[in-house]
């Protein structure tokens, strides 16, 4: 029997989609500060707009609203999410009938083919982004199974555990997923066993207020253990090594400096905050800041002493100078454990798959050679990876790993953390993240070779004091290990704790 033809893109959502892919683009640049991360939200909200497409379209009509209101409404409530989710520390705001000087390159030459892709990922990911489309649209997302949490060993050892299969909500009815694991509730990471970790605190609190510390301009603090912004304030607070705490105050008025998982310096000598239009590097040995201009891409710290700063600068912090890095980099991913402030052999970029539905990669670049190979992501769990996002972390030298976060797709979970090996793209560990029971997860490096260092903020069942979570996540069982807590929620960077455990 012939295989009937896919039914044909509605010229309604092809209009709809020329007229705002660009500017939702240009909003989406406003709240990531990259053009690669920019472009694949706003394809993957679009994405969300096409799956509602019909009953979209259907309240126009009965409202007898113009064709797209809508959608429109929709789109803002979506993009609203994702400003609540990113807590950028500048106005963020979606204008729809902006029409964006800026071009973007990389969107399709006809617009009709570029919604034409948009429409069929939508047909195709039913079930992409659905606790954030369920969420907003009041649809009920049934998730026992993955609510469900377990407890190993006679000393409480707390590990993730096989995920369940969305085609069954119910317990008794739960299929595994090869190489995919989930992590346990809000509530059980909180009982989980100590990692102890030299110097670091186990609660992450300044002794008094904020405004009440010093500032780092008058008492810098030399190399700093982590960087974090409390609830509520336009203060960035930094942990000494010595324990002392202080304020960075030569960003507090900085508009739009914002701290990211990756600020902090592998050897927590310097800190630096993405800007609107560029990067401002603290050397918290001094206090002393300095504004660079940087690309539309990359921000990353590739070694102790050198902060790549766009698509084809690499910066030797020390001396300000600018080595020329002819990459084409977009989401470099930051290297921890590294021995020194060398220049690295190779880096490392984490890439999302197109919207007509093109492979995730990792693509390895030896900076000698300026030879660069790009390797499909392959195993178990790779069918679940959606677009990746925020930072990436790397273990430098051999045996070493790559992870970063995505939105998974066919998953009841909101987040997912891939961990793969650098030399073939091999998805060694895959784990799901409901994020409503868990709390929102967020990468800080590696504790060491084996545990990757996850932030978990909210989440179900969490004690008072207790909303967010520093957990260390053993790859070789699963076993997590409580290394730190925090009573905030705002945004947090670990230097590298290499020595520290």
């Amino acid at each position: 029997m012939a295989t009937a033809a896919p039914p044909p893109v509605p010229a309604d959502f092809v209009e709809y989609a020329t007229r705002r892919l660009p500017p939702l683009a240009h909003a989406a640049r406003q709240l990531h500060g990259d053009d690669a991360s920019a472009e694949a939200l706003a394809r993957e909200l679009l994405v969300l707009v096409a799956l509602r497409w019909t009953r979209l379209r259907a309240a126009d009509e009965e409202y007898h609203a113009e064709p797209g209101a809508a959608a429109d409404r929709y789109l803002h409530r979506l993009f609203e999410r994702e400003v609540r989710d990113a807590a950028p520390r500048h106005r963020v705001r979606l204008d729809l009938d902006r029409a964006p000087a800026e071009r973007w390159d990389d969107l399709a030459a006809d617009p009709a083919d570029e919604a034409a892709a948009l429409w069929t990922r939508g047909r195709a990911l039913v079930r992409r982004r659905l606790l954030l489309a369920g969420g907003i649209a009041g649809a009920a997302l049934v998730a026992t199974g993955i609510r469900e949490w377990s407890r190993r060993g006679e000393q409480g050892e707390l590990s993730v555990r096989p995920f369940p299969s969305p085609r069954s909500a119910s317990p008794s009815f739960v299929i595994d997923l090869p190489g995919v694991e989930r992590l346990p509730d809000a509530g059980e990471q909180a009982r989980a066993p100590r990692a102890l970790v030299d110097r670091l605190p186990r609660e992450l609190v300044p002794p008094v207020a904020p405004e009440s510390l010093p500032a780092l301009s008058e008492r810098p603090v030399g190399q700093a253990l982590a960087l974090l912004v409390p609830d509520r304030s336009a203060y960035v607070l930094a942990l000494g090594r010595d324990g002392s705490w202080c304020r960075v105050d030569s960003v507090e008025e900085r508009v739009g400096a914002r701290l990211e998982e990756g600020s902090l310096s592998p050897d927590g000598s310097y800190a630096a905050f993405t800007e609107t239009a560029g990067v401002r590097v603290v050397d918290l040995a001094t206090g002393r800041a300095r504004s660079y201009p940087r690309g539309p891409l990359a921000m990353s710290w590739v070694a102790p002493g050198l902060l790549l700063l766009g698509v084809d600068a690499l910066m030797d912090v020390a001396t300000g100078r600018l080595l020329p890095v002819p990459l084409d980099a977009r989401d470099v991913a930051a290297v921890r454990r590294a021995p020194g402030p060398e220049r690295p052999e190779s880096l490392f970029e984490v890439l999302s798959g197109d919207a007509s539905g093109g492979p995730a990669v990792l693509r390895r670049t030896d900076l000698a050679t300026r030879r660069r190979r790009s390797f499909v992501i392959a195993g178990d769990g790779a069918p679940y990876l959606g677009p990746f996002l925020g930072t990436g972390f790397t273990v430098a030298g051999a045996g070493g790993l790559v992870a970063r976060r995505c939105i998974p797709h066919g998953l009841m979970a909101g987040a997912a953390v891939a961990v793969l090996e650098p030399a073939t793209g091999a998805l060694r560990r895959v784990l799901a993240v409901d994020e409503a029971a868990a709390g929102e997860v967020r990468l800080l490096g590696w504790l060491d070779r084996r545990r990757l260092l996850l932030s978990c903020t909210g989440g179900q069942g969490v004690p008072p004091g207790l909303r967010r979570r520093v957990l260390a996540w053993d790859l070789r069982d699963g076993r997590l290990g409580l290394v730190a807590t925090a009573p905030g929620t705002g945004a947090l960077s670990l230097a590298d704790l290499a020595g520290a455990v």
